[in-house]
């Protein structure tokens, strides 16, 4: 999506809260990043319906962006099957991921 600024990885839902985030780095959940900016945020869902219900302008907010969210078929793209394949490796088969070393062996992080 050419993202680079990886100043926080944000995490949300029991799943976010409870993995442990040097084993979801390890599977590709993250980009690669410290894993200090790996952040839980708990019930995201539940405090954002707070915030819409107790306050006008994040309600006129949710109701833009719900409407405005722009859907992609994955699948529809010339190299998604390609790109997944890669992906399901553990870790990435290509990204670079220079915040695992010695966590992971190097004959795993190098592959090609």
């Amino acid at each position: 999506m050419g993202i680079d600024d990886r100043e926080k990885m944000k995490r949300a839902g029991a799943f976010g809260t409870h993995v442990d985030r040097g084993k979801a780095l390890i599977m590709g959940l993250f980009p690669d990043c410290e894993i200090d900016k790996i952040i839980s945020r708990g019930n995201a869902a539940g405090d954002g319906t707070r915030a819409a219900l107790l306050n006008r302008e994040k309600c006129e907010k949710a109701n833009w962006v719900s409407r405005n969210v722009e859907y992609i078929e994955l699948t529809a793209e010339k190299d998604f099957e390609q790109q997944f394949m890669e992906t399901v490796q553990i870790p990435h088969m290509k990204d670079q991921v220079d915040h695992l070393k010695g966590i992971v062996p190097d004959e795993i992080l190098h592959q090609e």
